[in-house]
């Protein structure tokens, strides 16, 4: 049985998410997307985020977003990190890796102009790395989100 966590709001409310729900939001908010829970029943309601896609076409997204303003109550947002948070995230994970050249690298990328856009070239050219770094970043976001919830594990 996979493990459950469970929310408190208000003191008698609980709500159980499960690890896949958790992982879920996180793909959601690693991908750009708003990402919505219900309060009573864990339904997960995401859709590309306007700020971050300007072009889209909201009528793609018409029945999510009408959904989440019609029970706007019942939906609790999960913000997606800001840059400073992505930034120290990818800091903590250099931070894990041992003196090795894709470190080195690493540290170049984050100390330079721009950043994100190096690391990123750095992390998809340092073979096992790379996947290392996927599972640190679900990881971290993963925390984000029960941190936003308020989370504690059962």
């Amino acid at each position: 049985m996979p493990a459950t966590f469970v929310h408190k709001l208000f003191g008698t409310f609980r709500m159980e998410v499960s690890k896949e729900i958790l992982n879920e939001i996180a793909d959601s908010l690693q991908s750009g997307f708003k990402c919505f829970i219900h309060r009573d029943t864990g339904e997960v309601v995401t859709y590309m985020d306007p700020d971050q896609f300007p072009n889209m076409d909201l009528k793609d997204w018409k029945e999510e977003i009408s959904k989440v303003r019609k029970y706007k109550k019942k939906f609790i947002e999960i913000e997606g990190m800001n840059s400073s948070a992505n930034f120290r995230i990818m800091e903590e994970f250099v931070d894990t890796l041992d003196n090795s050249s894709t470190r080195i690298r690493l540290l170049t990328a984050l100390e330079g102009h721009k950043p994100f856009a190096n690391f990123k070239i750095q992390i998809d050219n340092s073979g096992d790395y790379r996947e290392l770094w996927f599972s640190f970043q679900q990881q971290k976001t993963v925390e984000w989100v029960l941190n936003q919830l308020n989370l504690e594990i059962l």
